[in-house]
């Protein structure tokens, strides 16, 4: 099985029409336990230990990396892009050249200061505001990363049960869904009684839809 195949199984979920999925998983895939036998999953023990590495090599990882913090020169530069203060910039650059071009000689060597006290202003006031959203970012980066670091599963393994991180989890790996948790990837129900979810996130959907096995 390809990971091409296992994608167009969630994609036909996402934009089916009726029954798309279903109708694929049956007439193309040869159903649920055609499926499970080509990923080589034995529902009752789970994946093999020993197979991790070839269904890292064959489908990739789950693993997300995390978000880059965002570089005190862009968040300077972001801050720079207001309409309030580009005007003052071209006003103060305006001043100082018109103050120079009309000055007396006494007056030359200072007739620059005003315009320059305007660039001042604009760039404290820069500075400040990429400071300020520089550190708000690292705080919330802080907390998502230990928010991140709490996302953990459970998975069945050569017949035992194993808590790992999301990350951690690879394609054939039988996961044990509980309730109020966040899935963390797309799957079949292979055995559920009373499953509800919430789709919101990825279908904008607010009502609970029911899931069964195929």
């Amino acid at each position: 099985m390809t990971a091409e195949e296992l994608r167009t199984i969630i994609e036909k979920y996402r934009q089916r029409e009726y029954v798309d999925d279903l109708d694929y998983i049956e007439n193309h895939l040869g159903g649920v336990e055609s499926i499970l036998d080509k990923l080589d999953l034995d529902p009752t023990a789970g994946a093999s230990a020993n197979s991790l590495g070839a269904r890292e090599a064959a489908f990739g990882t789950n693993f997300k990396p995390p978000p880059q913090r965002t570089g005190f020169c862009t968040l300077l530069y972001q801050a720079l892009d207001d309409f309030m203060l580009k005007l003052l910039i071209v006003c103060a650059i305006i001043q100082i050249v018109i103050d120079m071009s009309f000055a007396d000689a006494h007056d030359l060597a200072h007739a620059w200061i005003e315009g320059f006290g305007i660039l001042v202003a604009v760039a404290i006031v820069s500075l400040v505001t990429a400071w300020s959203d520089h550190s708000k970012e690292e705080q919330f980066l802080k907390q998502q990363s230990l928010a991140e670091s709490t996302k953990t599963v459970v998975v069945l393994r050569d017949n035992k049960e194993a808590t790992i991180h999301k990350n951690n989890i690879k394609v054939g790996d039988k996961i044990k869904i509980k309730n109020g948790m966040n899935i963390p990837v797309d799957g079949i129900i292979l055995e559920s009684v009373g499953v509800l979810s919430d789709e919101a996130a990825m279908t904008g959907e607010s009502d609970h839809l029911n899931k069964e096995t195929v």
